[in-house]
């Protein structure tokens, strides 16, 4: 793997338990697998009110969302780096982790995965789609926990 710039950064004050050796684990399964070069990805934490700015501003969404990713490179190149920004909003990820019955730490893992299958290429909008990403994102989260 090419030495990255993998950044975390916390904006929302809540604590998250995610790292940025973390982050740079899961890039490099995701790369190894996925057959892409990741170059830079920031993991931004965000509270509410933020995150529903951004979905209002960038997707003309008004409702929370737990991550929004934005890639700075070309989707249809797959040769080229992968570059990009995972805005994961902390509150709704502890919400959800309520919701679904699993751990902060466990859901918090399958966003930030989730963004990265997004950043290079994967999309959620159908059913299949969504249950592909979902397949990914077990998958993922295995080889994490296994290694």
């Amino acid at each position: 793997m090419d030495s990255g710039s993998f950044q975390i950064f916390n904006e929302c004050g809540d604590d998250v338990p995610f790292t940025g050796e973390m982050l740079k684990r899961i890039v490099e399964m995701i790369q190894k697998h996925e057959h892409r070069n990741f170059s830079q990805v920031e993991v931004v934490f965000v509270g509410d009110s933020k995150i529903l700015e951004m979905n209002r501003e960038y997707l003309g969404h008004d409702y929370l969302t737990d991550i929004i990713t934005f890639p700075y490179h070309i989707h249809n190149d797959d040769n080229s780096p992968v570059e990009g920004t995972l805005y994961c909003c902390a509150p709704q990820i502890r919400r959800q982790s309520d919701d679904y019955g699993t751990t902060y730490d466990s859901e918090v893992l399958r966003v930030v995965i989730h963004g990265l299958l997004h950043l290079i290429g994967y999309d959620d909008r159908s059913d299949s789609q969504r249950i592909h990403m979902q397949a990914l994102e077990n998958k993922y989260i295995t080889l994490f926990q296994g290694s």
